[in-house]
């Protein structure tokens, strides 16, 4: 994780671009879209030293034809992160760690060049690596709502948890917005659970929170814990299986295998959390299932809106409907 102080919070200035950086970008998307840990040989490592050894020679006849150009402080920084985090031995048994960390390390400064060459394309083009501690965590956070979720006497409790949250959290986007440090400072702190590309928009816990909000004031409690539960289950499930073994493309670079487990694993913990929060519900497997699709759906057609608040509102919609037919 790139220390606070390495590399400005705001959007790179996009300037005049250089011809060929744009390719430069989406080369350096393939790349990083080959680090994953599953399935590592030392073909992979051989693959991926050759990728990088081509992405240094285009930085530095880029930055040698274009000093002076918007993007150029982008690509320096690019250039000096590569240097830095590359691995210098791919022999040994902690190759593959070795390359995660360089992925890790380089993707901010790949999110700043993209933004300095290609702002358009900036969404589309972000990556979403591996990382087992977000999975973790969203996890964790999964359970700890739907507990309190449980616990809370009325829905005037539970709006006011819910706005507690919402409101600093766009408090706190303000202001990584408008003071840059704050923003470093922010992302180093967080920099395990967090995607690189929150460095530029608004992170997804502060959507998860707002999706929570939303549930708050318009949707029944337990179909409130759907939205939860398929969330934080469903979701980190399907980046695994769909990073390991997806084959099948769908959209937005989601697969079927990964879809399908998202479907699995979502109705599992919207079983498991009906049974154990909200067990006076009545055929709670349909109830999940429908949820886990509906929130399955929700992610693929985002179309732009961070999934962290399209999910819970797709699940606890399905839910919602489930339930209001057997009412």
């Amino acid at each position: 994780m790139a220390h606070p102080s390495t590399l400005h919070a705001g959007p790179p200035p996009a300037g005049d671009s250089v011809p060929g950086a744009r390719e430069l970008a989406a080369e350096l998307h393939n790349l990083l879209d080959r680090i994953e840990p599953a399935g590592w040989s030392e073909d992979r490592a051989r693959e991926l030293r050759a990728r990088v050894s081509s992405i240094q020679g285009h930085l530095a006849a880029l930055l040698e034809c274009a000093p002076a150009a918007g993007c150029a402080p982008a690509l320096a920084a690019l250039d000096s992160r590569i240097g830095e985090a590359l691995p210098r031995d791919d022999t040994s048994s902690f190759a593959a760690s070795a390359w995660v960390r360089f992925s890790h390390e380089v993707h901010p400064a790949y999110e700043a060049l993209l933004r300095a060459v290609a702002p358009d394309a900036a969404g589309g083009r972000s990556l979403r690596p591996t990382n087992y501690a977000r999975n973790v965590f969203h996890m964790i956070g999964a359970t700890s709502v739907l507990f309190l979720l449980s616990i809370m006497p009325g829905r005037p409790w539970i709006i006011g948890a819910a706005l507690s949250i919402t409101i600093p959290a766009w408090i706190v986007e303000y202001l990584r917005r408008s003071r840059p440090r704050f923003n470093d400072w922010m992302m180093w702190v967080f920099g395990p659970v967090a995607h690189a590309h929150e460095r530029f928009r608004a992170n997804s816990a502060s959507w998860y929170a707002t999706a929570m909000t939303i549930l708050a004031f318009t949707a029944p409690t337990p179909a409130a814990m759907m939205g939860v539960a398929v969330l934080g289950f469903g979701d980190p499930f399907a980046a695994i299986v769909g990073r390991r073994l997806g084959r099948t493309p769908i959209r937005d670079g989601r697969t079927l295998e990964g879809s399908l487990a998202f479907v699995a694993f979502g109705w599992a913990a919207g079983v498991a959390a009906l049974a154990a929060f909200a067990p006076g519900v009545e055929d709670r497997v349909v109830v999940a299932l429908v949820a886990a699709v509906f929130g399955a759906l929700a992610e693929l057609f985002s179309y732009g809106l961070d999934d962290n608040l399209t999910i819970p509102l797709g699940a606890a919609l399905g839910a919602s409907i489930v339930m209001g037919i057997g009412a």
